[in-house]
């Protein structure tokens, strides 16, 4: 018989409330866990059509889960889980790195008051081609776009194949491949091909904002790396780097936002997220081997799992983080005993 849903919650709940699965991680390998985050609101209901509340905080979840990481687990940076990696130091039981992906203005205004008032050093990985501008992110512009078109279908500009746009399911579906069709695409070819997808969709986009700024400006980002904080790179313009195929362009995504990114700093940048927009995978051999020629000496990738002493630093794992409570402090105790979540 198997057991019902409510009744695996009300499990979960007595055993993270418990001392149990704290007792067997103990016993474990030391690890350290990635928490992988993008933007907190305090409302994320009013970006569903921009940002999507798939990758929204509400800034009280966001607060609690500092609160929960601070007494309960072990804040540590990037730096002391390579210091780690590199056999120089030891991590603390119940290791737990913060990081956030894309370079939101949320991560200034509204997170970064929350780490401060936990003690908790985070790493920001922004798109470097948007830091600074009134530009929303191409798959916030896709998502709008697919929200509020009139249109009743669409025809995919990659495989020629018809989108009815009638119901909320076939918008959603028409949106996936939306994004399937432009992840592989960086710079000018992909800002060509998100264009001809808003003139199809007859989107305007001017009114995507409505006075909101999406991306954080420079200042903000140096005020992130003089309060400790860690600047990483999420390449120039966010496609799916496994799946560009020129090799000029995926090493310009690389080395630009880097050097783009350390221009505004002073400072070197030394740490890569890779994006993960659509398609799979997102990194493979080739661009393992770039990304360390180029000079990062980590990067982190949205592929689950703890991370060990053997672990590769180019491509380190991490976890989301769940809105419920007792699935977020679930996702990190199995993570921890290296379970998959």
């Amino acid at each position: 018989m198997k057991v019902r849903s409510g009744t695996k919650e009300a499990i979960k709940k007595v055993l993270v409330n418990s001392r149990a699965l704290r007792l067997v991680s103990d016993l474990s390998p030391s690890a350290a866990v990635i928490l992988m985050y993008h933007s907190v609101q305090d409302q994320p209901g009013q970006f569903a059509n921009s940002i999507g509340v798939g990758i929204i905080h509400a800034t009280s979840v966001f607060e609690r889960q500092m609160e929960l990481i601070a007494r309960r687990f072990c804040p540590v940076t990037l730096e002391e889980i390579l210091l780690f990696l590199n056999g120089e130091k030891k991590l603390p039981q119940r290791a737990v790195a913060v990081t956030f992906d894309d370079g939101f203005a949320d991560n200034f205004e509204i997170a970064a008051p929350i780490l401060a008032r936990y003690g908790i050093r985070a790493v920001f990985y922004v798109t470097a081609a948007l830091i600074g501008t009134k530009n929303s992110p191409w798959y916030c512009r896709l998502r709008f776009a697919f929200a509020t078109t009139r249109k009743g279908e669409w025809r995919n500009p990659n495989s020629g194949r018809m989108h009815s746009l009638n119901t909320l399911e076939s918008r959603e579906q028409a949106l996936l491949a939306a994004f399937d069709a432009c992840a592989s695409l960086a710079g000018n070819k992909q800002e060509e091909r998100i264009e001809q997808i808003e003139r199809d969709l007859e989107s305007d986009i001017r009114s995507i904002s409505n006075g909101f700024r999406f991306m954080m400006d420079w200042d903000e980002v140096r005020r992130l790396n003089r309060e400790g904080h860690v600047v990483g790179s999420h390449t120039l313009t966010h496609p799916n780097i496994a799946h560009v195929t020129s090799d000029e362009i995926l090493r310009s995504e690389l080395s630009e936002s880097k050097r783009k990114i350390e221009e505004s700093l002073g400072s070197t940048v030394d740490h890569f997220s890779y994006p993960h927009p659509a398609l799979f995978p997102q990194w493979n051999d080739e661009t393992i081997a770039m990304t360390r020629n180029v000079g990062y000496r980590s990067a982190v990738t949205t592929t689950p799992g703890p991370v060990r002493a053997n672990a590769d630093p180019l491509r380190l794992m991490r976890i989301g983080a769940p809105r419920p409570e007792h699935q977020f402090l679930w996702n990190l105790e199995l993570t921890f005993l290296g379970r998959r979540v």
